[in-house]
């Protein structure tokens, strides 16, 4: 029997056979490829490599929050369905996402006064938040209620960690996120930036690298030293068109480390836009985050 509606965003990078086996509903976010617009339907309607070959062919794609019909539709369909719903929204510190669905659970309580609408701030993005909807997911497969949900959710976000490394500064540029002087003695000096997801959900650099193997290597040692009881939770490693060398990290890690399972995820256009090409992540579990 259903307890409740699991509800997130496109962000969380899940396979679609994923979402659907475990009952999640997926928000799509929106973007604009070539003139085009297009949703972020985890693959379905562009595939993941479509995208991505268009962005090496030099696309600039823009991106959009999920639209307010989306979170409406999906609230009152619970709300109709008499169903208490549990909203997992990506980071507030990257994106309003999180105070639109706040927007959309007023408007609904307007409509259906006695409608459970909660809605949580992951302060997770791509494979963070791959990771935490997994076993929240799990959970709810498993019949968790809503109040176990949000509870887990609220209890478990800030121990999910979050790193990556970029192939390239460029996207990073565009996105004004680092200057174009950076930029460019990065390219030069093969600068591969760490990346980290700190305890508010904000981006932050963790560290700088030389190379792509000694990034990877990075991501490993991280890994290693922070993640706790790995051989009994589950690695998340997500990549951005990058297939080869995210086998070559989950081989790293497994000789590193003794984990659980290690889940591989293709990362979807909405955070490729700001990451480009050859984007490579890690998440697991540890103590809780830092600032």
């Amino acid at each position: 029997m259903v307890r409740c509606a699991l509800i997130t965003d496109s962000c969380c990078e899940l396979p679609r056979t994923v979402a659907d086996e475990l009952g999640i509903v997926v928000l799509p976010f929106s973007f604009t490829l070539d003139g085009a617009e297009h949703l972020d339907e985890l693959g379905d309607s562009l595939s993941h490599a479509d995208f991505y070959s268009a962005l090496r062919a030099g696309a600039l794609p823009t991106t959009a929050q999920v639209p307010m019909g989306s979170y409406l539709g999906a609230f009152r369909a619970a709300a109709s369905a008499g169903l208490p719903a549990v909203f997992l929204s990506f980071s507030s510190g990257m994106s309003g996402t999180f105070e639109s669905a706040q927007l959309a659970r007023i408007t609904v309580l307007s409509e259906f006064p006695t409608a459970d609408i909660r809605i949580v701030d992951t302060r997770c993005a791509s494979a963070a938040q791959s990771l935490l909807l997994l076993l929240a997911g799990r959970l709810y497969a498993s019949g968790a209620t809503a109040d176990e949900l949000e509870d887990w959710a609220r209890e478990n976000r800030d121990h999910i960690h979050g790193y990556f490394t970029l192939e390239t500064l460029e996207h990073l540029r565009r996105g004004g996120r680092i200057s174009d002087v950076a930029a460019a003695a990065g390219t030069m000096l093969d600068v591969r930036p760490i990346l980290r997801i700190d305890r508010a959900g904000r981006l932050r650099i963790d560290r700088a690298t030389r190379g792509r193997k000694k990034s990877m290597r990075a991501l490993a040692d991280i890994l290693a030293q922070k993640a706790v009881d790995p051989a009994g939770r589950t690695v998340v490693v997500a990549h951005a068109d990058c297939a080869q060398d995210a086998a070559a990290l989950v081989a790293m890690l497994s000789e590193r480390v003794d984990i659980g399972e290690i889940v591989t995820l293709e990362v979807g256009p909405v955070i490729g836009t700001h990451t480009g090409p050859g984007m490579l992540a890690v998440a697991f579990f540890g103590a809780a985050r830092e600032g």
